[in-house]
């Protein structure tokens, strides 16, 4: 189920968001967290496949 978000004529750096500790974020620095932490869970998972390819290939 998709959370209600209401629509808004507002440009993404001028929407606010409240994040669950109660600051007030952007828009716009949201999507670029979010973007930035998903890059990084596929380095990461991307990183182990290829360490645990090496470590089959030398054994």
């Amino acid at each position: 189920m998709t959370p209600f978000r209401p629509t808004s004529y507002d440009r993404p750096g001028e929407q606010i968001s409240t994040t669950p500790s109660g600051l007030k974020v952007t828009t716009a620095k949201r999507l670029m967290v979010d973007s930035m932490v998903r890059m990084i869970q596929k380095a990461e998972n991307h990183s182990v496949e290829d360490k645990l390819d090496e470590e089959s290939n030398n054994n």
